[in-house]
């Protein structure tokens, strides 16, 4: 999304970049707040003022485009932390530590704004002793544009780029499937590719190296850092992109850092059998196919690492695509009640106890309670689901029984376990056969060895009950709609789920342990 979209004027060019509000040694003496002028031309800052909960402070002098302006309260207390004079001194605003915000204004129109510790609502960021910077453009109410920073701060300097458009050094053509390697470049320098993709969606990633490499994906022109369609900024250079459109598209790997010895490549069906999509799957189980038993498992385990690892916060965009309403591209279906409800409906952004949330259908208190471990974002067994039934299976296992939910009554729960509607417990059965056979604690994910088991109140890494999940697999047979969504997390996390594709390995590999 364009600064123009961000506030619907030409004036949006102009941002908040950066806040310290809860200084290292004084408050009053080092605190600052830092913006940016993302746009093309100089922009005069009469008119504009920087606000909190408590007072406003008027700005002045101009600001040239791509550069940055700090404010600060004192000069003597910046130069102390910092080793270099701010912009502007002597700031009156006195930024509270337990809930305040800051809002930059022209006039009385609102540019843009962030806030922490519940100084506005939805807003819940928290630094001690660290900066508040804002690490790309979404929304002047988007708190996920921000993110807390290593220290006390970068004054004068970012990841943040003016959105005029255009590369500035010509693009470099990729072809589908090869990968370019061993690329590299310096803070805040991007390499520029394109490629022309005859059949979407395009799937771009990097991966490898050192240092931190964010990936820019645009359908039709260059991305920057404030255009794009796709862009994945996680620490380090695992990062992955989707795009939905054929035609030219432009990648931009920026260093966020420095970064050396990438991997960066991109590929689109061509129509072929590629082990995955709709049909033949046999190729992408080849190494598996008439083996049994624990000889299969293993096999299955091999194949299902070569995997894609999303941020937590990606995870909400994922399910949107993923778990879509056939009939309604604005709505996602919700496990359990199986209601069509809005894709803007969700946690975070409303209290409704009827929004939806992120369901971990194998509980991460099970084995990986930490957003770092991959089965906690591996959308295989993500699901979107009402908050309030959500909350009634908790951490539970699955069995039969209990008593019906008053919101959801064709599903049950008693103390330890959680019976889920018929219409789902084959599919919750096979996400928790995926489960069991991907993480085996044998590679670098961070995830111990999940293993299902014939009982109820697990604990650990367990998870039951197993010769009930068996039946529920045979009983409740594989939809189209199951079908559907493991192609689409196919598209995204690059890995599938083998108990969609053959429901009969369940009993191959996990059979003997309830005969």
């Amino acid at each position: 999304m364009g600064l123009s979209a961000l506030m619907g004027s030409a004036q949006a060019q102009l941002v908040i970049s950066e806040v310290l509000y809860d200084a290292p040694n004084n408050d009053s003496t080092e605190e600052f707040v830092e913006l940016f002028n993302a746009g093309c031309t100089t922009v005069d800052l009469s008119g504009y003022s920087i606000n909190d909960n408590a007072g406003s402070f008027a700005l002045a002098g101009q600001l040239a485009a791509g550069q940055y302006l700090t404010v600060a309260r004192s000069a003597s207390g910046f130069a102390a932390l910092f080793g270099s004079q701010p912009d502007i001194s002597g700031m009156t605003l006195a930024l509270g530590n337990s809930g305040d915000y800051v809002q930059l204004k022209n006039g009385t129109s609102l540019v843009d704004q962030v806030a922490w510790e519940g100084g506005l609502s939805g807003w819940s960021l928290n630094a001690t002793n660290v900066a508040l910077a804002r690490a790309t453009f979404s929304s002047a109410s988007n708190q996920n544009d921000w993110q807390v920073a290593a220290n006390a701060g970068s004054p004068g300097s970012g990841p943040l780029q003016s959105d005029c458009g255009g590369n500035e050094t010509p693009a470099t053509a990729l072809a589908n499937g090869v990968a370019q390697t061993d690329l590299g470049t310096a803070a805040q320098a991007s390499l520029h590719f394109y490629i022309d993709v005859a059949q979407a969606p395009l799937t771009v990633t990097s991966s490898g190296g050192s240092g931190d490499a964010d990936l820019y994906v645009k359908a039709g022109s260059a991305p920057s850092t404030a255009d794009y369609d796709c862009r994945s900024i996680n620490s380090g250079n695992g990062e992955s992109c989707v795009v939905n459109s054929t035609g030219r598209v432009y990648i931009d790997l920026y260093g966020y850092s420095a970064f050396s010895g990438v991997i960066l490549s991109a590929s689109f069906d061509t129509g072929s059998d590629n082990g995955g999509g709709d049909g033949d799957t046999d190729s992408y189980y080849a190494s598996a196919l008439g083996k049994t038993g624990s000889a299969l498992k293993a096999a299955l385990n091999t194949i299902l690492q070569d995997s894609v690892n999303f941020t937590y916060s990606q995870v909400w965009d994922q399910l949107e695509y993923t778990d879509e309403d056939p009939n309604n591209s604005n709505n996602v279906i919700l496990l359990y009640s199986g209601r069509s409800e809005a894709k803007s409906f969700r946690a975070g952004q409303t209290n409704d106890q009827d929004a939806w949330n992120r369901e971990h259908v194998w509980a991460k208190s099970h084995g990986f309670p930490s957003s770092s471990q991959w089965a906690y974002t591996d959308i295989h067994h993500l699901r979107p689901a009402d908050v309030s039934i959500n909350s009634s299976r908790g951490n539970k296992d699955f069995d039969w029984g209990g008593s019906p939910l008053s919101e959801s009554p064709d599903n049950k729960t008693d103390s330890d376990s959680f019976e889920p509607a018929d219409t789902v417990k084959g599919d919750v059965a096979r996400m928790l056969f995926y489960m069991d056979v991907r993480y085996e604690g044998n590679d670098s994910t961070g995830v111990p060895d999940l293993t299902l088991v014939h009982s109820t109140g697990t604990s650990g890494a367990q998870l039951g009950d197993l010769c009930t999940l068996l039946e529920w697999n045979a009983q409740d047979p594989v939809s189209a709609w199951e079908e559907r969504r493991n192609e689409r997390v196919y598209e995204r996390q690059h890995n599938r789920n083998p108990f969609i594709d053959h429901p009969e390995w369940a009993q191959a590999i996990f059979g003997a342990s309830c005969n």
